[in-house]
Order: C-alpha cells, then structure tokens, then sequence
C-alpha cells in the first residue's frame, strides 16, 4: 500500500484550477467578476484564437497597491470575506480567492495595476503559479490581466479544449451575460481584433438587449415587476410569437450574479403552458434581488447555481410576473410585408389552383335534437368538406360580467361584441374565418380557436366531466402490462368521464364515456391516453391532467375544411374573445394573426 504524502503548493493549485479553470471562458468569467467587484465602470475584454492563447481584461476599477497585487496570487485570499458571518451575506460576485492562484497555476499571467492617488502601478508576472517578476510600472488607474498559454504545463487538461472557435463562442455568451448583469457598466469585447459586442453603461437593460440580441427580439419584448419586503424580480420576456429551439435564452441573475435554478425554469415552463409549440422555449431574462441570507451561493465552485430558502415563494414570484407581463400584452402575431411579389409568381400559381373567399355559405337541414353538457347552434346543419354530418359543439351560455370584462380587457385587440365597426368578412380555404376592424384584419384559425375554447372548458370541468353510459359496452383491446397502467390511474380516467372494468384476456370494457365526445372519439381517447401513459410520454398530476384534456379539446374541435355557417361563425368567435388565452391552441399554435391595412397598402405599391 502506498504511503499517505502531503502535496506541494504547485500541485494543489493545479487541482483546484481544475474545478475554477474549466475552459477559457471560465477565466474571462473570473476575470471580469473581479472587475465588478472592484467598482469599475469601463471594462474591455480582448481575446485570440477562442483565448486559448492570449486573454486579456482590463478595467479602471480601484486597482491594488503593491502588497495586494502580491496577495492576490495566494490561495484563499480575499477582500470580501472576514469571518464565517461573511460567508451568509455575500453580495459580491468573487469570494472564495482562488480564482486569480487557479488561473496562473496553469498559464502565464501578467498583472498590471495601479490605485488612483498612487505615483505608479505594480508590473507582476507569473507562470505556473510562481513569480518570476514583479517591478514598478507606469500604467493607469485600475487593472489588467493578460493570462497567455492555458494549460501550457497540463497537456492532458489542454487536449480536451474545443476548437478555438468553440471556445470563442463560449465566451461570447458568457460575455454578453455578464453585460446583461451589469446594464450600468460599459463592456467592450474584442474578439481576433476585431469588436464583437459593446454597450454603453447607461444603465438601460433594454438597450443591452437591443445591442446584443437585434431588432426582432427586441421588437417582441415585454416588461413585468413584482416586489415585496425581501424580495425584487424584474422580468423582461418574448411575447409566445418569438421562441427558440432551447433554454439558452431562459437567463436568471439573481444580485447580479448569472446563474442556474431548476425552479426558475419549471416557473417559465407552467407560466408559457399551451402558448406556444412544443420542443420550443420562450425567451425570459429575470433579474432577482434578494435579502443574501436567503440563498446560498456556494453550492458549487463555479458559483452557476444557487439554492433558495423559500423556493416556493420564488417559483410562485416569478410565475405570476411571467403570467401578468403576458396577460397585460397583445399576443397577436402582427404579419408584415418583407418579400417582394411578382405577377409571374402570381399567374404561376394561378394556373394549378384559383383562391377564393367565400361569402358564408348557408344549408338548409336543421340540426337534430341534442340533450349533452354542452348545446348545439340550434339553426343550422354544419357539413364538412367531405360531405359528412360533423357535429359542431358550441356554448352559448351567457358568461358572467365579471369573467367578461377580465379576460375582454386582456383581449382588446379583437373586435368587442358591442362594437358595430368590426364586419365577419367570409372564410378562407374553409379554415381560416376573416375579420375586419377598423384598419386591422384579424385571421382565425377555427380548428385552433375551437380547440381553445374547449381546452379551457373542459379544464374548467375536469372535476366533473359528465359520462355517459354506453348502449352498448365498448370492447378495447390492451397490450399485456397496460392493465396494470389503467389501473394506477383510474382517478384520472374517471375524471375525464370514463367508467370501466375488466373483461379479461387483455380486454377492456367502457360502461361510460365523457358525455363531449361520441363513442368512436371516447374510445380512441382512451387508447391513446393509454400509448401514452406507457410510453411515459405523460408527465405526472397536473401534466398528466392537462395533457389529457388537451387530446380530449383536439378530438373535439372542428376541423379545419370543415364549413361553418355564420352563426356558428360568430358564436366561435364571441366564445374565443372570454376565453383566460386566445391566443394560442393548447399546442402552442397562434389562433389568430393580424394583417395592417398599412402593411396591405404597401403590397400593392400605395404606400412605397
């Protein structure tokens, strides 16, 4: 058995770089928070070939005199903390002094730096951890650190490092978040030369936004706050119209620290629920101030995340402020003009098929007698496109005033129902009902309006959803093993109107079904609900719930070719104008879009 050794200083430093010094971007972001902390109002980040080679950041922060800059290279020196009581009410981003002994453990460091009454700075150069130079120097108020070769003298942690390309694109994001951190600083940052990102320090977190990230985001962008005695959150959120294809954009600073919760992205994923598509993800930028001994910040030795004392309180914080940003806000996606139109393209298309909008179209059969949870338009047969009878369901139960002027007032951009200016234009493809208003035409999804409407319905229902006893039992066939799955959730089945029991030999047989839904639709609902169950395709509760009733509006709805008359028409619109989200479908679909007479205008060369 070896022997127990005591490691040297070198080699204690080169294992604790390894969890501070994980690639180039972790040195930027070490250098940079020392920065902030030492109250610098410019900062300038330059870097070569991803920072592998070359890193360099400057500030005019406070500086150091010659003893600190000394200190500064030893491990666990700092100024921020005195005494274990320190450690609970850390407000500044760098505290545990490791950062600046890590990073020169494994490169070659050169510090320049200078206090503002002093009559020169302190030149320290450092490789490998030890100090191969230190003299006087002149240079101005502040600090700058060149950190050249990363990994120089660890050539088995330098062969796992990214293309310089790679690297560089990591430290652009970490860049960029920082500035985003700190809108009351002005960050430039040079990448090969050359200025990728710079902000002016005008403390304007919309215009580090709009610098960093362009017009369309900007465009889309929404602005919520919510404060209490302990506790700020400041949101700034994309509109469900703009998302991405994952969460790089779900960005939370909390004391002005970036950093990563489960509980902020579970909070974003309930908030934007049924708004928009999935496997797409919305952008949210949330700035938290907090009382610091209600987070610990030492989690881990990046300092990327933290841990909340009250993680409901923050969950339920920033979900309501998500929640009333989008509520207060117009989510019609606004379609404008950006391509240029040619006849030939026009006449093209013409030859294969002509476009028509069609006045409503009215039938003559009236509708059979119907005596379910929900009552049909009593005028009028509605016939799909493929020239069968399809039952169209509508509720046409006077809503309170209260729930009327709620969700009306959050709606104000569709045409009120007392308003004589807005005219039911036609219908276009047989799926997409036109309104007019004013110098706005509105395009609505039907499938995707109705489908709304139902989901919020049913959800609304699902602690009692009606069943309805079969004439005659239905017989589902199952897999092996879904038995056992039905049973583990024979609330929810219940719930959603089913009744059952088994009938053996891998068989199923439905004494009830939801009341909404004809046999054929209960019956495949159930299969499905089953698929997924096995699949795990379901998450549990409330998802399991929701997804559910989202199959159940899906099925339901009217589909699009689907001829509706125009009293039918009007009814799904007035329905759609209470609904708590008329926006989206439950799948995160728009429902409606809106077209500027302007934007029209400028179609047809009126307007140039």
């Amino acid at each position: 058995m070896n022997k127990i050794n005591l490691l040297d200083d070198e080699l204690i430093n080169k294992i604790s770089a390894g969890e501070v010094v994980e690639r180039p971007a972790s040195i930027v972001k070490e250098l940079v928070e020392n920065s902030i902390d030492a109250g610098s109002n410019n900062i300038t980040v330059e870097i070569m070939d991803g920072g592998i080679p070359y890193i360099k950041v400057s500030d005019d922060g406070c500086g150091m005199d010659e003893i600190d800059a000394v200190l500064a290279f030893g491990r666990h020196a700092t100024s921020k903390i005195k005494s274990i009581n320190d450690l609970f009410n850390i407000e500044t981003l760098g505290f545990r002094g490791e950062a600046l002994a890590s990073i020169a453990s494994i490169s070659k460091v050169l510090l320049k730096t200078k206090e503002e009454n002093s009559l020169y700075g302190t030149l320290i150069n450092v490789e490998g951890g030890k100090i191969i130079k230190k003299v006087k120097c002149g240079c101005p108020k502040g600090c700058s650190i060149e950190v050249r070769d990363i990994f120089y003298n660890t050539p088995a942690r330098r062969k796992f490092l990214k293309r310089p390309s790679t690297e560089a694109m990591y430290i652009t994001d970490m860049v960029a978040k920082i500035a985003l951190s700190r809108p009351d600083i002005s960050f430039k940052y040079i990448k090969d030369k050359k200025i990728e990102l710079q902000t002016s320090g005008n403390n304007s977190v919309r215009d580090v936004i709009l610098r960093l990230y362009g017009d369309e985001l900007y465009s889309s962008l929404v602005q919520s706050e919510y404060t209490n005695e302990y506790l700020n959150v400041k949101v700034f959120l994309c509109k469900p119209s703009y998302t991405k294809g994952n969460r790089n954009m779900q960005i939370l600073f909390v004391n002005g620290r970036f950093v990563k919760n489960k509980v902020y992205n579970v909070a974003i994923e309930e908030a934007y629920k049924t708004l928009i598509p999935i496997n797409r993800y919305p952008v949210v930028i949330t700035y938290i101030n907090i009382d610091p001994r209600k987070i610990d910040v030492n989690v881990h030795p990046t300092k990327l995340e933290v841990k909340f004392s009250d993680e409901k309180e923050i969950f339920d914080s920033i979900y309501n402020t998500i929640k009333n940003a989008l509520n207060k806000s117009n989510l019609i996606p606004v379609v404008k003009y950006e391509k240029k139109f040619t006849f030939s393209d026009a006449d093209k298309d013409y030859k294969h098929e002509q476009t028509q909008i069609n006045q409503f179209e009215r039938t003559t059969k009236e509708i059979t007698n119907h005596s379910g949870d929900v009552p049909f338009i009593k005028d009028e047969t509605i016939y799909s496109s493929n020239g069968s009878n399809q039952n169209i369901y509508f509720n046409n139960d006077k809503i309170s005033e209260t729930v009327q002027d709620k969700y009306i007032s959050n709606f104000n951009s569709l045409p009120d129902d007392n308003d004589d200016k807005y005219k039911l234009i036609g219908v276009l493809f047989s799926t997409f009902i036109i309104v007019e208003k004013d110098d706005m035409v509105y395009l609505i999804d039907q499938h995707a309006a109705h489908e709304r409407i139902l989901y919020e319905r049913f959800m609304s229902k699902y602690n009692n959803v009606q069943g309805k006893q079969t004439t005659i039992p239905i017989l589902v066939n199952i897999e092996p093993g879904d038995e056992e799955i039905i049973n583990e959730n024979v609330e929810l089945f219940n719930k959603l109107g089913y009744k059952f029991e088994s009938f053996g030999n891998n068989s199923i047989i439905l004494r009830e079904v939801p009341v909404i839904l004809g046999q054929p639709e209960s019956r495949q609902l159930f299969i499905d609900i089953i698929d997924k169950l096995r699949n795990g395709d379901f998450n549990k509760d409330i998802k399991l719930k929701e997804e559910s009733i989202i199959m159940m509006a899906c099925k339901k709805a009217v589909k699009a070719m689907d001829k509706l008359s125009k009293e039918e028409i009007k009814s799904l619109f007035d329905e759609l104008k209470i609904t708590e989200n008329p926006y989206t479908c439950p799948h995160g679909r728009p429902v409606i879009i809106s077209i500027k007479k302007y934007e029209i205008e400028k179609m047809f060369k009126r307007i140039m």
